[in-house]
């Protein structure tokens, strides 16, 4: 039996990058896929490449950093597939400014799609959830600036620590309905928002190739790679996991960024 087979997912930000991937393998797992996104032909595409696969699938769209279009969104998937199993909070937005340069707009919008946005959806599916008294499983795609991060990225690194702990609190809320609720940490994942970021440097190629040598397993990631460890987190098998923020990130997080190794060997 497929591993979510019967499992109803919503997924934010399924129209493209590391969303896409997962609602593929979410769908070719069995399960019923509500894709949210702003962008309606892409998350089109999204839902037709699910149906050509003998998939399920929905498309909304949605911008998450309004509490009333995450509220329709659930309500969607509750009005279509009786009830939401699984919400994958994954959709976000990039900002490589410097603090100097971060308006209030800037600001504004980062915290309501990437933090906020995470909140009410995260908030409506647990309340359906709570409703049936079925459990389920909440995942989030944060990032390892959450823990760890640089120079011009502020307020994004905000945002991604602000779902980390987001997380753990809902994750002990959760618990005694049998909620899960899990985080993604991906590294450098080769997607259309990293090509978007790379395209300001003056050889994207070569930044591309400094990301890929950042992780000690010296490439970037597919998010093929992070679709993986998303199924195993949503399903079952991972049925003792909440609480829990797991980096897909190639060894990134494992490695200290500070210059060249010294043998501390007398000559």
């Amino acid at each position: 039996m497929p591993l979510l087979s019967g499992k109803n997912i919503v997924i934010t930000g399924g129209a493209a990058g590391i969303g896409r991937a997962c609602a593929l393998a979410y769908a070719k797992a069995g399960a019923k896929v509500l894709v949210g996104d702003i962008d309606p032909v892409e998350g089109a595409r999204t839902v037709a490449d699910i149906e050509a696969q003998k998939g399920v699938a929905r498309f909304m769209r949605a911008d998450v950093g309004r509490s009333a279009d995450c509220k329709s969104l659930i309500a969607e998937a509750v009005s279509h597939f009786g009830g939401v199993d699984i919400l994958h909070a994954n959709a976000g937005i990039e900002l490589c400014k410097s603090v100097w340069d971060t308006t209030d707009a800037d600001w504004e919008r980062i915290v309501s799609v990437n933090l906020s946005g995470a909140f009410y959806c995260c908030r409506e599916a647990m309340m359906d959830m709570r409703r049936r008294a079925a459990g389920g499983a909440i995942l989030l795609t944060a990032s390892p600036h959450a823990y760890m991060t640089g120079r011009d990225i502020a307020a994004y690194a905000a945002t991604k620590g602000g779902m980390a702990a987001l997380t753990r609190a809902l994750a002990i809320e959760g618990a005694p309905l049998g909620i899960r609720v899990n985080a993604l940490l991906p590294g450098a994942i080769e997607t259309p928002m990293m090509h978007r970021e790379v395209a300001f440097a003056a050889d994207p190629a070569a930044q591309l190739q400094r990301f890929a040598e950042a992780h000690p397993l010296g490439r970037m990631g597919q998010p093929e790679d992070v679709a993986k460890m998303a199924l195993f987190a949503v399903s079952d098998d991972a049925g003792f996991v909440t609480g829990a923020c797991l980096a897909v990130d190639g060894g990134l997080m494992a490695c200290l960024n500070a210059g060249p190794i010294l043998a501390y060997k007398a000559e």
